[in-house]
């Protein structure tokens, strides 16, 4: 009778361990005792998808399972956050981001999430963003197109690789900030606007400063009249739009990083952030990922989420206006 009571006891606490998601299978003890999902909200090829892929290989030498790179493009990314946010919160079906995009979708439409939703993890780049013309543009400096975009109101047009992005959003800044009539000109991504500049089909483009556009800068194809950065870039012969008088424009900066959904338990966050923080140093990520992008000094979860509301409160008004 004894080993009844004692075998319905047992029982009885692991019914109730189960349903409180404390099965053996589920202990943060034991992450990552399966294989990984990491979506990327974008097509392969691109940063964010370099990223996700060297993070990919580290993470499987490092936590010992297998992480599979899924890219699903669509939405400018919510299609990925509505699946991400969808997932059970266990760490084993995380995402990439690109802030200040993944903020401005939530701002702009109604697309199914906002930060609340979604679990910060770290970054594993950031790329700066800048002004720039074809070379035989008449503009030799920022203040001749600014000029120009004020006398001709409707005259200056600017590409953006996207609609709901950080280019768009902060080109939308300038006018509203400092009263430079500009039009957005969105784009799919930077080659097309690239493509654009070259055959004069718009005056002006604010793209990434990535390994695709570098090429043409170096060669002198594209010219750069500002630098969307609080400070000079060492590998880029160019001004900031601060030096030039225009302090506000340090913004347009894209952070590429890792998140997970909401209700992720801490402990698995912090394994993921401590495993992201010493990828940043190792040799291999670096050289893939591109030193001049990786942070000197690595981002993890706390301040990637203060990056997330900083960006809410930046691009506001621009969203809402």
């Amino acid at each position: 009778m004894n080993r009844l009571r004692l075998f319905a006891a047992v029982l009885a606490a692991g019914l109730l361990a189960a349903a409180c998601g404390q099965g053996p299978g589920s202990s943060t003890d034991s992450y990552p005792s399966d294989q990984i999902r990491l979506i990327v909200p974008y097509t392969a090829g691109g940063p964010t998808d370099i990223a996700a892929r060297a993070l990919g290989r580290y993470v499987e030498g490092r936590l010992g399972q297998t992480v599979v790179v899924e890219n699903k493009p669509g939405g400018s990314g919510a299609a990925t956050y509505q699946e991400l946010i969808a997932s059970e919160p266990d760490g084993y079906t995380l995402s990439m981001t690109a802030l200040p995009t993944a903020v401005l979708n939530y701002l702009v439409n109604d697309v199914g999430y906002t930060r609340a939703d979604l679990a910060p993890v770290g970054v594993a780049t950031q790329v700066p963003s800048a002004l720039v013309v074809s070379s035989t543009s008449p503009y030799t400096d920022l203040e001749a197109l600014f000029a120009d975009a004020r006398a001709n109101p409707q005259k200056v047009t600017v590409g953006t690789p996207g609609a709901t992005n950080t280019h768009a959003a902060e080109t939308r800044r300038i006018t509203r900030l400092y009263r430079v009539p500009l039009t957005v000109l969105p784009f799919n991504g930077n080659s097309e606007v690239q493509t654009a500049l070259l055959g004069g089909n718009t005056t002006a483009g604010f793209v990434n400063v990535s390994q695709d556009m570098l090429p043409a800068i170096e060669s002198g194809s594209l010219r750069v009249l500002a630098v969307g950065t609080a400070e000079r870039l060492d590998y880029l012969d160019a001004p900031t739009f601060a030096e030039q008088g225009y302090p506000e424009l340090t913004q347009s900066t894209t952070t590429f990083g890792v998140i997970a959904p909401a209700g992720t338990p801490d402990a698995v966050i912090s394994r993921l952030e401590e495993t992201m923080r010493s990828a940043s140093t190792d040799p291999e990520v670096v050289a893939a990922l591109d030193a001049r992008y990786v942070p000197e000094q690595f981002i993890g979860s706390a301040e990637l989420g203060r990056i997330m509301a900083g960006t809410e409160e930046t691009f506001r008004d621009v969203a809402n206006g």
